[in-house]
């Protein structure tokens, strides 16, 4: 319901959603989306420079109503920090007005229309379904386990409740401490099937033809999201859900190459 409803109704009582002016970018888009056979309805752009610099790009709708969100963060001619300061604020100086006139947010449109190309990978691969369907076992898996494991006695007896058996604390008990380990196994797998799902949008983008597109887009991505390019493999293995920079840099390098 949530996923239904959000976009719709929850998301634009805290962000400004408006759609894409008609120009070069939204025809691209269009074009790319009806080559893949995406029901692309709405293309629409969000004020996220409001809160913070970070640049994203997403999808939502179910069956044939399909639309796209663009960060204006994602691109070079809406992030707020690319627009000229206004004349005579206070405080503003011709240094500052300098540097904020070199300093560059955002992508150009064929980098946009990359990052596209993997978002979509994500939707012509199956991937959001896959994570839908996961989930819904998942939570079907811990309830009725829950089912199973409340009504055992000496599961209250070990933390001390002998003669009651309170619902609530049960659900502390399995939850946290029963589910604990199954928990962190779940955990990894997840984001081992996570960074593979990242690996193959990827590579469907580089099967659009985006991929020295999408090199250049990922290293400007990294740089407005403030992300460190290096990490350790087994500390990012573990807890990254989205491959290292340099993974899916070296991943797309031999396509950029040719």
């Amino acid at each position: 319901v949530l996923v239904t409803i959000y976009a719709d109704y929850i998301a634009p009582l805290f962000d400004k959603f408006i759609p894409l002016p008609e120009g070069e970018l939204k025809q691209q888009i269009e074009t790319m989306a009806k080559s893949i056979d995406f029901p692309l309805t709405k293309v629409y752009v969000v004020e996220g420079s409001k809160r913070s610099s970070h640049s994203n790009a997403y999808f939502y709708g179910f069956f044939k109503n399909k639309r796209i969100v663009l960060f204006d963060t994602l691109l070079e001619d809406y992030s707020a920090l690319n627009k000229e300061p206004a004349e005579g604020e206070d405080g503003e100086n011709e240094e500052t007005k300098s540097k904020t006139k070199n300093k560059k947010q955002g992508c150009k449109n064929e980098e946009v229309l990359a990052v596209l190309g993997h978002e979509l990978g994500h939707w012509k691969l199956g991937h959001t379904v896959k994570n839908i369907i996961i989930s819904q076992m998942n939570s079907f898996l811990c309830f009725f386990l829950f089912a199973v494991l409340i009504g055992r006695k000496e599961l209250f007896a070990a933390f001390g409740f002998y003669d009651t058996q309170p619902t609530l604390i049960g659900l502390m008990i399995i939850f946290q401490f029963i589910f604990s380990p199954y928990n962190e196994v779940l955990s990894f797998c997840l984001t081992v099937l996570s960074r593979r799902f990242e690996f193959q949008a990827d590579a469907f983008a580089k099967e659009l033809g985006k991929a020295k597109d999408l090199y250049s887009a990922l290293i400007k991505l990294n740089k407005d999201n403030l992300g460190f390019p290096v990490s350790d493999w087994i500390f990012s293995m573990w807890h990254y859900s989205h491959p290292p920079l340099l993974e899916r840099l070296q991943a797309l390098k031999d396509a950029k190459q040719e």
